[in-house]
């Protein structure tokens, strides 16, 4: 019997690796599909020419399945990245969101990636979301928990999953949020999930193109230096507790968030690519999820797809009895 992500994608391994920006680069896209997962370019916010040109480079790396993402909400960059999409035509489209889904806008643009002969991911924090995301006619759906890196969502990633397969057995579902270890995949597979998504783990593998210190950061940081940022913004995002989150803690902390929050948006500007792309651990942004307390090395990143997907099945033959 196969294994339902894999036979909707046309990948290997049931692994998808999460849209980063500026993170999830070609060099770790294209190291993820040639290993036989799903790369995933984070190219939500990413003008159309890099979009195109990154797409291009992961193609002289492996011309297995690879997706690229975006926001489905409407503003000018989602038809910046529809256009790309259509355009680029990777063998997916990753589609992402950060409010409830309207079942016509979602549709509408479902079926445009259908008719061009691309599949559909759903990446969903709702239950809700996810019915709407089936209807229109998700190829599969990624169930995003609280516990993931990036944008904090509000609902714990395993309450998610166990919703989402109650009620839609019939779509592949991808869990996501909290993973790095073969052992939680497979007590994600009891519960119900076809596959597993992870970004942090990613972020801590040689082909990351991100800079060293912030690989560094990942494999040092322990589960309580994971703080949330900007919730006076409405879009809070995990990080890696340094200077700059502290700044931000305490401008929330002392300044009504009204106030607060032009002046954390201000703060965070650029403050990604400080950390990704110059190294800077204390003034930039190290964005990542609760489990970097779970990430203690830096492999190849076939690691952390074959070697990982073998321990996983692994575990799974093993029997295991309440009496």
């Amino acid at each position: 019997m196969g294994n339902r992500v894999c036979d909707a994608l046309g990948i290997e391994y049931p692994v998808i690796q999460g849209a980063m920006a500026w993170t999830s680069m070609a060099p770790l896209v294209g190291a993820v599909s040639a290993a036989g997962g799903l790369g995933v370019l984070g190219s939500g916010f990413m003008p159309k020419e890099i979009i195109l040109g990154q797409m291009a480079e992961v193609r002289k790396m492996t011309d297995k399945p690879f997706a690229a993402n975006l926001f489905i909400d409407p503003t000018p960059m989602l038809e910046v990245g529809v256009s790309a999409i259509l355009e680029g035509k990777p063998a997916v489209a990753y589609i992402d969101s950060l409010n409830l889904l309207d079942y016509d806008f979602t549709k509408k643009h479902y079926d445009m990636f259908h008719e061009a002969g691309i599949k559909v991911v759903a990446k969903i924090n709702y239950l809700e979301d996810a019915l709407v995301a089936a209807k229109a006619g998700a190829d599969v759906i990624i169930t995003k928990g609280f516990e993931g890196g990036g944008h904090v969502t509000k609902v714990s990633a395993r309450v998610l999953l166990a919703e989402v397969v109650e009620n839609l057995p019939d779509v592949p579902v991808v869990a996501s949020g909290g993973i790095a270890t073969p052992r939680q995949a497979a007590g994600l597979t009891v519960q119900g999930a076809d596959g597993i998504e992870m970004g942090t783990a990613f972020m801590a593998t040689q082909e990351c193109p991100i800079h060293p210190n912030c690989k560094d950061a990942v494999v040092d940081a322990i589960d309580r230096d994971i703080v949330a940022c900007g919730q006076s913004t409405g879009e809070p995002s995990w990080q890696i507790r340094n200077g700059l989150a502290d700044e931000m803690l305490q401008l929330e902390a002392d300044l009504p968030w009204s106030e607060a929050a032009d002046k954390i948006r201000e703060m965070s500007m650029g403050s990604l690519r400080i950390a990704s792309l110059e190294g800077d651990r204390e003034k930039g942004a190290v964005l990542a999820g609760q489990v970097a307390g779970l990430i203690h090395d830096i492999p190849p990143v076939a690691d952390r797809i074959v070697k990982f997907c073998a321990e996983w099945e692994e575990l799974l033959k093993k029997q295991y009895s309440l009496f």
